[in-house]
């Protein structure tokens, strides 16, 4: 496994992410569509690696956190 493959894909799902929320944001239903079905190409290609699964969990886990920051935000 080439780890520093694996962390420049990472950095460059989150820049993607970034790009991702300049059309669709945080809370729409298009961003969550593309997070999971982009984790998912993330993780087939380094062949569902415990650890990089782990990692794409964390990624999805954190941006689930900042989505229920945002709607709590909006609630108020």
């Amino acid at each position: 496994m080439n780890w520093d493959n694996v962390f420049q894909d990472i950095q460059k799902w989150m820049a993607a992410s970034n790009e991702v929320m300049r059309t669709y944001p945080l809370t729409s239903p298009e961003y969550w569509r593309w997070l999971v079905g982009s984790l998912g190409h993330l993780e087939q290609k380094y062949n569902s690696h415990p650890l990089v699964v782990n990692l794409c969990i964390a990624l999805f886990d954190y941006q689930d956190r900042n989505y229920k920051e945002t709607a709590k935000g909006a609630a108020k």
